[in-house]
């Protein structure tokens, strides 16, 4: 959240001070589809239940849909105006990045491998739809110092609350949902919560306090 939020913020302000204020609506559209997308999986999970259990699916990884969508747009529109060769490479490397973290976000156990693939493609679907629009139209010019500037900030050290997204798509879950508790994956059999640390295996539920 850190990194990926602010430099999705950062393609929509490189884009409208290159006077492409189009794309960078085209920009803030898509990216804003697809976190809304993520926003609405996991609460309607924590709501209301609505889940594949077969592939343990209980929303999209919001990580993996962030980093699949930003990290290639970024890329592209970095090495606008440079040879084709140039951009495909960057955007592969863009997509490579983000399947590691699709993947790091399984190996640390907090998505199923469903929910990461699924973010990911989301995410890749945010991204190839963008560059679709936009390879069109007139080149951009990004400007180096706003890139070397949103990559400084980039670097200042996070230190917010880490599960503060997540507290708030739970309050939000249970003040539409009317339920004192959100649902958990701790039902679907030998399987880990993603959202929360261990509660009583017997509960269908788990307290909003477990965070």
């Amino acid at each position: 959240m850190a990194v990926t939020a602010p430099l999705g913020v950062a393609i929509a302000v490189w884009l409208a001070a290159g006077h492409c204020r189009r794309r960078a609506l085209y920009w803030c559209l898509l990216f804003g589809a697809t976190l809304l997308t993520v926003i609405a999986s996991k609460v309607a999970f924590l709501g209301w239940g609505v889940g594949i259990e077969a592939v343990h699916f209980a929303g999209f990884s919001g990580h993996a849909a962030r980093a699949a969508a930003v990290f290639p747009v970024a890329a592209y529109l970095a090495l606008c105006g440079r040879p084709k060769l140039w951009r495909y490479v960057a955007v592969s490397v863009g997509v490579l990045l983000a399947l590691g973290v699709s993947l790091a976000r399984v190996m640390v156990d907090t998505h199923s491998v469903s929910e990461a693939i699924l973010g990911a493609m989301l995410g890749l679907a945010c991204a190839a739809a963008f560059i679709a629009l936009v390879r069109s139209n007139r080149q951009f010019q990004p400007s180096p110092v706003l890139i070397a500037l949103s990559v400084a900030l980039l670097c200042i050290p996070y230190k917010g609350d880490a599960h503060s997204s997540q507290q708030w798509m739970t309050g939000l879950a249970l003040g539409l949902s009317g339920a004192d508790r959100v649902y958990t994956t701790a039902t679907w059999g030998p399987t880990r919560n993603p959202y929360s640390p261990p509660c009583p295996k017997d509960e269908r539920y788990f307290n909003y306090v477990c965070f």
